[in-house]
């Protein structure tokens, strides 16, 4: 689920000296896996879309469950997939250093579970707990996921992975690593409201975005922001949607995340989370995790990482509520005025 709760936008925090040169941006721009991307870089006069393609093309066909001969569609339908390209391998190494990191609550095995009790929960009347049950049974990357020298493997059928938790982070990275490649110090990329920013904008001032305020975004109100935050050469990813959750019997606030421990719709009020982290990848998979484990859970694991921050949308009967990792900043913190 991605939150689309982050709005581009461009604050003036500083003037350019006017002996400076003014620099020129491109914009690149297009639908990619189901959302957009907008990549700005200061243009040194070449055309990078060819390169960005491929980075797209690499990604899709490692990760994109939804085209049929993708490599992890390839190992969902078979159990296994021999000789598997460099992109894949990578992504699937990232998995496993964010699965281990956030004790398995960032789970690329959880897709079993996904599918049964239906991406917006829309078959929450057809699970029981002996479903439940048999289900976790094939969870879990470590204990279900085999390497070898020839590539990877199921231990039992019915496995199935998704690496899309961090999908769009990777592609963000790589794309990075083509603007950087290409002697580029002043970007920002984004895919669907995630985004790693470096150097200077157009206005010559930092790349800054901003968070709406969640609380005025229920009623309509989308132009109201609760923070702004600086991304020079990091990253920020939000999971969750505060628009979409379902009212549990006590009247509170659920998000449509499952639990990968219980199996079971996480029980608590957490309802949307976004993670500032040095890389897109980290700050994707973080995000994902998060919204598993809840805000207290993660409010600690965040404060271990160095470089990531993180702010919590927790949903209440009555009204939504934020809370902070000691290094976010927050919106006293932040000039509102624009």
């Amino acid at each position: 689920m991605r939150l689309t709760l982050i709005c581009f936008l461009i604050a003036l925090i500083g003037f350019s000296s006017c002996a400076e040169k003014e620099k020129t941006f491109k914009t690149y721009e297009g639908e990619i896996f189901g959302t957009y991307y907008r990549i700005q870089v200061e243009d040194l006069g070449k055309d990078l879309q060819v390169e960005f393609d491929s980075v797209f093309a690499l990604v899709n066909a490692a990760s994109n469950s939804y085209v049929q001969e993708s490599e992890v569609s390839t190992f969902n339908q078979s159990g296994q997939l021999l000789d598997p390209s460099y992109t894949f391998k990578d992504m699937m190494d990232s998995a496993a250093k964010y699965n281990r990191v956030s004790n398995g609550y960032f789970e690329p095995t959880l897709y079993p579970l996904i599918k049964a009790w239906g991406f917006s929960f829309e078959k929450r009347e057809e699970m029981d707990s002996l479903k439940v049950v048999e289900l976790l049974g094939y969870i879990g990357f470590e204990k279900m996921i085999s390497m070898t020298d020839t590539g990877y493997s199921a231990t039992k059928p019915g496995v199935m992975l998704d690496i899309t938790g961090l999908g769009e982070g990777y592609a963000i990275d790589k794309l990075v690593e083509v603007v950087e490649k290409n002697q580029i110090v002043n970007y920002m990329v984004e895919i669907g409201g995630e985004m790693k920013a470096k150097g200077i904008n157009p206005r010559n001032t930092l790349w800054t975005i901003g968070i709406e305020d969640p609380s005025q975004a229920e009623m309509g109100v989308t132009s109201t922001m609760l923070t702004k935050v600086e991304l020079d050469n990091r990253s920020i990813s939000s999971s969750g949607n505060y628009r979409k959750f379902y009212v549990d019997e006590s009247g509170n606030r659920r998000p449509h995340i499952i639990d990968p421990k219980t199996g079971y719709p996480v029980s608590h009020s957490m309802v949307s989370v976004s993670v500032l982290a040095p890389s897109a990848t980290q700050a994707d998979a973080l995000a994902t995790a998060f919204m598993g484990m809840g805000h207290e859970k993660a409010m600690i694991l965040a404060e271990s990482l160095p470089g990531v921050e993180a702010m919590f949308v927790i949903g209440g009967k009555e009204k939504l509520e934020m809370e902070f990792t000691s290094g976010f900043p927050r919106i006293e913190d932040s000039d509102q005025s624009q």
